[in-house]
């Protein structure tokens, strides 16, 4: 449409950047939600591509090991104080928690 004239090298500028705009915020979006249902299932993203489950605590375990025990007031004030359950280099398992694994 610019080549052909029909419309001005302002409105084609305007419309490549709302599309780029528009593109981004769904790609940006996807990957929210996307990891957050990895952090609600307790994967990680190699542990989702190979179908493991190891360290699934069911959703508010999965949200405790992640954002600590008060992980609620985290969500809305993320500079809060939360310290984490574990050392960072060995997690729980549904077996150490008490769950019953299927």
């Amino acid at each position: 449409m610019l080549l052909t004239g029909k419309v001005s090298l302002a409105q084609f500028a305007l419309a490549f950047v709302v599309d780029t705009c528009v593109a981004g915020a769904l790609l940006c979006g996807a990957g929210l939600l996307f990891h957050g249902m990895l952090l609600l299932r307790g994967q990680t993203t190699w542990e989702w591509a190979r179908g493991h489950h190891s360290y699934d605590l069911g959703t508010c375990h999965n949200l405790q090991a992640a954002l600590g025990p008060r992980w609620a007031l985290v969500w809305f004030w993320p500079f809060l104080a939360s310290p984490l359950p574990g050392d960072g280099i060995t997690f729980q398992t549904p077996g150490d928690v008490g769950l019953v694994t299927s």
